[in-house]
């Protein structure tokens, strides 16, 4: 059974080396442990195009759950097709918050400390989110993902987006926590509702979803 003091634990051992990254790589995919701005960009062109063949609306509102610097955002501004989504970033790491609001001053605040998006939104966001663990218990980081997606759920009007790291056969490696995406989908339908499940574009080992209310 996953508990608040698991939580806090997890959290505040990622939390701590994502900014000691970020202090020695810099405002850059590898200072948030991506392997490449190539497959970062990759990751969030294949989720934000999912969640757009779903979704016709005329302004989709999203919270991007674990924003680091704001990649997402500064892909989206640069991505006409994508000018339709309003943006909003969330992260537990104050460091990260602190740089996205003075890189981002537009005057707007579209940047928050927190786990959860602090209002409604059409869909909750997490792009690699997860694939960093400091724990060798599968399940127990497993049911640490659930409980976050849990607390989103509530403030999303239409769903959630996944995307997550992924092998045929589920295991940690290295520190990466990797699904075996049938047995993930299933879960998030179990827990959730309908999901659909497709492999990330041009990136190796690495699974998308998007379910829907």
């Amino acid at each position: 059974m996953f508990n608040r003091i698991s939580q806090k634990l997890f959290e505040a051992s990622i939390s701590n080396a994502y900014t000691r990254r970020f202090k020695e790589k810099g405002a850059a995919a590898e200072g948030v442990f991506w392997a490449s701005k190539l497959s970062q960009t990759a990751r969030f062109d294949h989720i934000l195009s999912q969640i757009m063949a779903q979704d016709t609306s005329q302004n989709i509102h999203l919270a991007d759950i674990g924003c680091g610097y704001g990649a997402m955002w500064e892909f989206i501004q640069k991505t006409p097709r994508f000018h339709k989504l309003v943006y909003s970033g969330y992260d537990i790491n104050t460091a990260m918050i602190d740089y996205c609001t003075r890189h981002f001053s537009d005057g707007k605040q579209r940047f928050y400390i927190g786990r959860k998006p602090h209002r409604k939104t059409d869909y909750a966001v997490f792009v690699g989110t997860f694939n960093l663990c400091h724990t060798d218990d599968y399940d127990l980081w497993q049911d640490y993902i659930f409980r976050q997606l849990s607390y989103s759920w509530k403030e999303a009007r239409k769903g959630l987006a996944i995307n997550i790291t992924s092998l045929a056969n589920a295991r940690i490696q290295n520190q990466i926590f990797y699904i075996e995406p049938e047995k993930f989908k299933a879960r998030l339908e179990r827990e959730f509702g309908r999901t659909h499940a497709s492999a990330t574009r041009y990136v190796d080992n690495d699974a998308s979803f998007i379910i829907r209310k």
